[in-house]
């Protein structure tokens, strides 16, 4: 029988099990379904179990394995999809009572590549409506049910990618794949004590994966190290023909030995003293600088260019939503969604002029520039992600999570690479987190710094306490 403690082991561990034959991918799978039925229902972690799906695919990995056939690291590796990314034979509802049957068939570059590479499938993790696209208010805007937290499941896991995070923190995966517009692998990673890793755009192929914003989408892992977003990454990343935006970067992730005599980072505090900003969180981030410090790293406070990245990212995500989703106004199935406000997103809108739009696009790239001097000045950013613990699953997120997010704006209004770690509990021992930011295609740094962190604390260990 495979313990709760091997459901929650990390890829290194199971991968080096599997590869010795002293572990069966097939019984790896059948524990985590087994899991999965009796926890994931409390929690809205999966819209779809793709028991069959995940048996055969885990078979055919035992049976390379027996023939001398080893596909790598994720080889055998059970992991949650969200439920955007397309993969034939199974719904994909986009989160949306509208599209709760729709399927497609075929798969979604990143799917593609995960099997290839031996890992086995699962399910579809469950997600906010749209990811948000059209706006939402309460966390019961999915399809799903409202996206509840293996920490308490009174409170949110986070949205979009709310599944995923819940299915990971849960112990349902070893990993899930999210998607971040503005917020959505970093909020989830912070909400369930995990570890988010959110590519620089274009360096994961988005081909198969719903649209939200075009100019912002970014899909990468949820995890429970930096060293297993380092396996999930090497195995999604790199250019795609499906996908015209994605980067032909060179992927370099081998891990390597930090020179922090030669590394500077920039501490962006963010001001603890605004409407829902919690004391708590702002200490477990100091504790947590002051590991990097006690490491290495050498921090400095400073600020980030003045430019108006929330309002930029706003109307040009605003845009981008309304033309995706464009059919759904067509039809009149917006009026199913969830979330009442979706309906009317052209009339909260329409004040967006062609102009508004073409300034923020201007101003978007004026900010690129600016970030790009700034990161000739610093190697990376360190600094919160966000300020309060989840919010309880009943209330209105506009009145919870009031403040302002100046560096996720700027970081995916430049498309630029973070990582979410966790770094203790707040109020009601609920998780807390932080994140560590580079310049575009700086994946393989941050990962180490990551690393390193999680080498000198036990954060990311911690399991929440599920019966």
């Amino acid at each position: 029988m495979i313990s709760e403690d091997l459901l929650y082991a990390g890829i290194t561990e199971l991968s080096t099990r599997i590869r010795a034959q002293r572990l069966s991918p097939v019984e790896l799978a059948e524990a985590y379904l087994d899991r999965i039925r009796r926890l994931s229902p409390a929690l809205n972690a999966f819209e779809t179990v793709a028991g069959d799906v995940a048996l055969l695919q885990a078979r055919l990995a035992e049976s390379d394995l027996q023939l001398g056939r080893w596909h790598g690291p994720l080889h055998g590796i059970p992991y949650g999809a969200k439920d955007l990314l397309a993969t034939a034979g199974l719904r994909t509802t986009w989160g949306a009572i509208p599209l709760k049957e729709q399927a497609f068939d075929f798969d979604a570059t990143v799917v593609t590549r995960l099997r290839e590479a031996g890992a086995v499938l699962l399910g579809k993790c469950a997600m906010v409506e749209l990811a948000g696209g059209l706006g939402y208010r309460f966390a019961d805007a999915s399809v799903s049910g409202p996206g509840r937290n293996p920490w308490n499941p009174a409170r949110w896991t986070g949205g979009s990618s709310s599944g995923s995070g819940a299915a990971v923190a849960a112990g349902l995966a070893t990993f899930a794949l999210g998607t971040e517009t503005w917020g959505s692998i970093l909020c989830p990673a912070a909400f369930c004590g995990l570890t988010g890793l959110r590519p620089t755009y274009g360096r994961v192929s988005r081909a198969g994966a719903m649209v939200c914003s075009w100019t912002f989408d970014k899909v990468g892992p949820l995890a429970r190290s930096a060293a297993d977003c380092r396996h999930v990454l090497g195995a999604i990343a790199g250019a795609d023909p499906g996908d015209p935006t994605s980067s032909s970067e060179p992927v370099d992730l081998k891990p390597r030995r930090l020179d922090f005599a030669r590394l500077k980072a920039a501490l962006v505090p963010l001001d603890f003293t605004v409407k829902g900003a919690e004391p708590e969180v702002k200490a477990a981030f100091d504790a947590a600088a002051s590991q990097l410090r006690v490491a290495g790293l050498r921090l400095e406070e400073a600020k980030l260019p003045a430019l108006p990245a929330s309002e930029l990212a706003g109307i040009i995500i605003a845009d981008e939503a309304l033309s995706a989703f464009e059919r759904l106004y067509q039809d009149g199935s917006v009026k199913r969604l969830r979330d009442p406000c979706a309906a009317y997103q052209p009339e909260i809108n329409a004040a967006i002029t062609g102009a508004d739009l073409v300034k923020a696009w201007r101003i978007r790239r004026v900010l690129q520039e600016r970030m790009a001097e700034f990161f000739a000045g610093y190697d990376v950013i360190v600094t919160p992600n966000f300020m309060s613990v989840a919010p309880r699953i009943e209330d209105d997120l506009t009145r919870t999570l009031p403040y302002a997010d100046p560096v996720g704006a700027i970081g995916n209004a430049c498309g630029l690479p973070a990582l979410a770690l966790p770094c203790g509990f707040g109020r009601e021992r609920m998780p807390v987190g932080f994140q560590i930011m580079g310049p575009p295609f700086s994946e393989g740094l941050l990962l180490d710094l990551g690393e390193v962190y999680q080498r000198r604390t036990a954060w990311h260990l911690e399991r929440p306490p599920l019966t």
